[in-house]
């Protein structure tokens, strides 16, 4: 069976180190909104249809990983 390309890695190289940035020092719902202004982004000027939700399922399983292993997880904060 062919391995599929995991969503996370349509991003080019400086957008997944944005997401991951954004997952430790902003609120969730910051993330949301700056992965679908991305997802238009990437549908209008390269053709590439983005899956936010397996990828919001890939990094979240990719921070629990990292917090088993003793890596500090992403903080999650809210906007009062």
């Amino acid at each position: 069976m062919e391995q599929e390309k995991l969503e996370f890695f349509k991003l080019d190289e400086i957008d997944r180190k944005v997401l991951l940035w954004l997952l430790s020092h902003v609120p969730q719902k910051s993330v949301v909104a700056w992965l679908e202004y991305t997802a238009v982004q990437y549908k209008q000027e390269k053709s590439i249809q983005l899956d936010l939700d397996k990828i919001y399922a890939e990094v979240e399983e990719y921070t629990g990983n990292q917090e088993s292993t003793g890596n500090q997880k992403p903080n999650e904060r809210v906007l009062t």
